[in-house]
């Protein structure tokens, strides 16, 4: 304190360099935050931010339980570990539909090309 500098505070040279590219992402995590609690509104549920909203897997798991009408197991603890294991539960059921996806995809082939 008192030393006559003034703070400069540094953005990260691609905030920097391409203003619009900041302006396109923040309309994008708003737009795309509206379209997760339209869906998290059934399961009374919403978000904030959703980086940070998004991170302990509770809502993501309940995001993906909506979409699917599927029930999920989640961990119901607050530690690291309980946030990891829901994200990751979250990642393995995505893994999962996209397999079978693409096992339907090939079972058809005539119907997707």
């Amino acid at each position: 304190a008192g030393s006559g500098r003034s703070l400069r505070i540094r953005f990260p040279a691609h905030l920097r360099l391409c203003p619009r590219r900041h302006e396109r992402d923040r309309v994008q995590k708003k737009t795309f935050t509206k379209w997760v609690n339209k869906h998290l509104i059934k399961v009374r549920r919403h978000i904030n931010d959703l980086y940070e909203d998004l991170r302990d897997g509770h809502n993501l798991i309940s995001l993906l339980e909506v979409l699917s009408g599927d029930t999920l197991p989640r961990e119901k603890g607050r530690m690291r570990f309980h946030k990891l294991q829901n994200v990751q539960i979250a990642l393995n059921y995505l893994k999962h539909q996209c397999a079978r996806s693409r096992a339907r995809a090939r079972a058809a082939p005539g119907l997707w090309g």
